[in-house]
């Protein structure tokens, strides 16, 4: 092989756990984290339409050539990043393309990506029917049937093993602001504990990770989070 990143078309191998990409005003880096080592790859950018979609047709083909199919992006506004993820989800469909936060720094994205991905790759799975998973004493989620999608969102997670929705506090009824999840800590077993809001009733909800660290929480509830996100736009 000529680089640790590239697939191998004669076995089949993908030696690319995934990729980043960090979209300045001046260059598009994509750094590519493999089983056995990383690459970075270096782009200037162009401001003018055609150029840009020329741009990310080359970085899509890189892309693809290691079959990375989970990518992260990122960049020095979200506007940057609207903007890879525009073009960039034309070329690579069915490709997982996730938004992350604005990093002044590519090289402190670029060391956060390669730490989760490489935890992420050690993480168990389960392969349940997100329904199945869903289990407590309390049968009620608030938010009507956004509240159960979120919910549902969470189950469909082959690195989550139970949802325990648990106690509803606040108002009976909704007052507006719309319906949030929120993932908010994990505790020293992998086990996350998350929000659902609905105007002023708040619910706890308990996920039961395949985690077995704290470590490995906090990747997936990095990975739940971003997936929420995408949900609630």
């Amino acid at each position: 092989m000529s680089s640790p990143t590239q697939y191998c078309p004669f076995c089949g191998k993908r030696n690319t756990i995934g990729c980043g990409i960090y979209v300045s005003k001046a260059r598009v880096l994509v750094f590519l984290v493999g089983r056995h080592g990383n690459e970075l790859l270096s782009f200037r950018r162009y401001e003018d339409e055609i150029s840009l979609r020329n741009l990310y047709e080359v970085v899509a083909e890189k892309i693809y050539e290691r079959r990375a199919e989970e990518l992260y992006v990122s960049g020095e506004s979200y506007d940057l990043i609207d903007e890879a993820i525009e073009v960039l989800k034309s070329f690579l469909y069915p490709f997982a393309i996730s938004i992350t936060d604005v990093f002044e720094d590519p090289h402190e994205f670029f060391s956060r990506l390669d730490k989760t991905l490489r935890t992420k790759s050690r993480l168990k799975t389960v392969d349940m029917l997100p329904e199945k998973k869903i289990h407590g004493s309390h049968s009620t989620i608030i938010g009507g049937r956004e509240g159960y999608a979120l919910i549902m969102k969470l189950a469909r997670s082959p690195y989550v093993k139970k949802i325990v929705p648990g106690v509803i506090e606040g108002n009976a009824t909704s007052v507006g602001g719309g319906v949030r999840l929120k993932l908010t800590r994990s505790d020293e077993r992998g086990n996350l504990r998350a929000l659902l809001i609905d105007g002023a009733t708040v619910q706890q909800v308990h996920v039961i990770t395949t985690a077995s660290t704290r470590e490995e929480g906090e990747t997936i509830l990095k990975i739940l989070s971003a997936d929420v996100r995408d949900l609630q736009g």
